[in-house]
C-alpha cells in the first residue's frame, strides 16, 4: 500500500509543475507581444573640411625603357653571365660566343688592308720614276721659268715697258702684248731648231721686245729675236733699240706623264702615261677604301661576340644557356629601372578627364597603407577596346621612386581632378536636385533645399543653407 500511495504523489506533482510552465508562457507572450517603439533616424553633423574629385584604375610598375641586346654573328653561347631579375650597371659582360671565327675574319681583313696600302705606295712611285725618266721636272721647271734666270719673258717685258709710260692705252696695251707674244714664238722656233742641230735643249735665243708710246691712236710695236750664228734657222726682224728687259724661253717639255701638253704648258688631256699612272693610283685608292671598310666591320663584328650592358639596367629575358647555338636576334632584353613608372588603363570616361602634368597617387600592392606621389607623363591617343569597354593606357611617373620596386608589381593609381575646402556632408546625406542645389532632411524628417559645389568621391561641398555642426539625417531617402 505505501508503494501506491506514493506513485500517486509523483504524479500530482508533475502536473502541477507543468501547469505552472504554461502559465509563465502565456505571460511572457502577453507581455511581449506589442510593437516595439521606432528607433531613432541616424544623424550627421555638418563637417569643415576638403573634398576630391578623382578617378582611378590598375595597373603595375614598370621600366621607362627596355633594351633588346643580340651578338652581331651568330655562334655558339661559351658562356651566360646573367639570369632574369638580375640588376647590371653600364660595361658589364653578359654573354659571350665563340669568337675564334671573328678573329680570323678580322685578321684577314687587317691582311687585305696592308696589301692594298701596299698597292698604293708601288702605284705612285711607279708614276714619280716615269715622270723623273722623261725629264719633266727640268723641263717644266724651265718652261715657266722656275731655273733661276733673273730676266723676264718677252710678254712681261712688253707690259713692262707700256706701264713706264704711264699712258692707260688699251690700244698700246694689245700692241705691246703682241709684240711679246710675236717674240716669244720666235725664240721658241729657234730654240727648237738649236736643239734638233745640236741634240741639248740649251736656250740660245734671245727674245726682246720694245713699245714706242706715242700720241697718236695707232701704237707701235716692234720685236726681234736674234738667235746664236750656230743655230740653223735665223729667223730675224727690223727691231728697234729697246732697253726693255730680255729672257731666254723655257724648251719644251714634251709629253709629261704627270699632264702636261707636249709645248710645257698644261693640259686638260695629260699625257698617255699620266692617263695610265692615274688609273692606277685611283684603283690602288679604292681598293684600299673598301678595305679600310671591311677591317673596320670585321672588328665590329669581333666585339658583338660579347654581348654588355649599354646601361644600368634590371634583366627581363635570356634567350638561351652555354652550348646553344644562337642567330643575331634579340638575345638579352633589360629594363631600365633609373626611373621607374607605372602604367595604368583608365576608363574611356575617366580619360577624357585626364592630361599631362596633373597630379597623381599611387599605392603599391605590396604597400597598402603608403600613398607615393606621381605625376601623368604620358596619356595614349587612341583607346583600346576590351568587349564592351574602352580603355586608355597612361603611363605616370613617381615624384621619387621609392627603393625596391619590383618590375611588374601590381600598383593603384589615382587622379585627382578637383578639390574643394569648406563644408561638406557625405554624398548619402544630400539629395542632388540639380546642378548646383540638393535637399537634405532634418532629424524630425522635414526636408530642406541646399546650395551644393563639388560633388566629390565621398562628400559634397554645402555652399549654403547649413552651417557647420548642424546635424541631418544620414540618409536624405528616409
Amino acid at each position: 500500500m505505501t508503494f501506491v500511495v506514493r506513485g500517486r504523489r509523483r504524479r500530482w506533482v508533475a502536473a502541477g509543475a507543468a501547469v505552472l510552465i504554461a502559465v509563465a508562457v502565456v505571460t511572457v507572450v502577453a507581455v511581449q507581444g506589442g510593437d516595439p517603439a521606432p528607433a531613432a533616424p541616424a544623424t550627421v553633423a555638418v563637417q569643415r573640411g576638403e573634398v576630391t574629385s578623382s578617378v582611378a584604375a590598375s595597373g603595375k610598375v614598370s621600366p621607362v625603357a627596355t633594351r633588346e641586346l643580340a651578338f652581331s654573328v651568330a655562334g655558339t653561347l661559351t658562356g651566360v653571365l646573367v639570369k632574369p631579375g638580375d640588376e647590371v650597371v653600364a660595361g658589364q659582360d653578359l654573354a659571350t660566343i665563340d669568337a675564334a671565327d671573328a678573329r680570323e675574319a678580322r685578321d684577314d681583313a687587317a691582311n687585305a688592308l696592308a696589301e692594298a696600302k701596299q698597292a698604293l705606295t708601288d702605284a705612285q712611285d711607279a708614276t714619280d720614276t716615269a715622270d723623273t725618266a722623261t725629264g719633266c721636272t727640268t723641263a717644266r721647271a724651265a718652261a715657266y721659268g722656275t731655273t733661276g734666270d733673273s730676266s723676264v719673258t718677252a710678254v712681261t717685258a712688253a707690259l713692262i715697258a707700256h706701264q713706264a709710260t704711264g699712258t692707260p692705252d688699251t690700244a698700246t696695251t694689245t700692241a705691246a702684248t703682241t709684240a711679246g707674244l710675236t717674240a716669244a714664238r720666235s725664240a721658241t722656233a729657234v730654240t727648237s731648231a738649236t736643239t734638233t742641230a745640236s741634240g741639248t735643249a740649251t736656250p740660245i735665243a734671245t727674245a726682246t721686245a720694245s713699245v714706242s708710246p706715242s700720241p697718236s691712236s695707232t701704237p707701235s710695236a716692234s720685236a726681234s729675236a736674234s738667235p746664236s750664228p750656230s743655230a740653223s734657222a735665223k729667223p730675224s726682224a727690223s727691231p728697234k733699240p729697246s732697253t726693255a728687259p730680255s729672257r731666254t724661253p723655257a724648251p719644251s717639255t714634251g709629253g709629261c706623264t704627270s699632264g702636261g701638253s707636249s709645248n710645257g704648258g698644261p693640259s686638260n688631256g695629260g699625257g698617255a702615261n699620266g692617263g695610265r699612272g692615274g688609273d692606277a693610283i685611283y684603283s690602288a685608292q679604292v681598293a684600299v677604301n673598301k678595305a679600310e671598310a671591311d677591317l673596320t666591320k670585321a672588328e665590329r663584328n669581333l666585339a658583338g661576340t660579347t654581348i654588355t650592358a649599354p646601361v644600368a639596367a634590371k634583366v627581363l629575358s635570356v634567350g638561351g644557356r652555354a652550348g646553344d647555338a644562337v642567330s643575331t636576334g634579340t638575345f638579352i632584353t633589360l629594363g631600365v629601372v633609373a626611373t621607374m613608372m607605372v602604367e595604368a588603363e583608365f576608363a574611356e570616361a575617366d580619360a577624357v578627364s585626364l592630361a599631362v602634368g596633373q597630379p597623381a597617387m599611387v599605392t603599391l600592392g605590396n604597400r597598402p597603407d603608403e600613398t607615393l606621389p606621381a605625376t601623368i607623363a604620358q596619356v595614349a591617343a587612341t583607346g583600346t577596346a576590351s568587349g564592351t569597354l574602352v580603355r586608355y593606357h597612361v603611363l605616370l611617373a613617381f615624384d621619387g621612386a621609392p627603393e625596391g620596386l619590383l618590375i611588374g608589381q601590381s600598383a593603384t593609381a589615382g587622379v585627382v581632378l578637383a578639390r574643394a575646402e569648406g563644408l561638406l556632408l557625405p554624398q548619402s546625406a544630400v539629395r542632388v536636385t540639380g546642378d548646383s542645389t540638393g535637399e537634405v532632411k532634418q532629424p524630425d524628417g522635414t526636408p530642406r533645399t541646399i546650395a551644393i559645389g563639388l560633388r566629390g568621391d565621398g562628400n559634397v561641398e554645402i555652399l549654403s543653407g547649413l552651417t557647420e555642426n548642424e546635424p541631418v539625417r544620414l540618409n536624405a531617402r528616409s
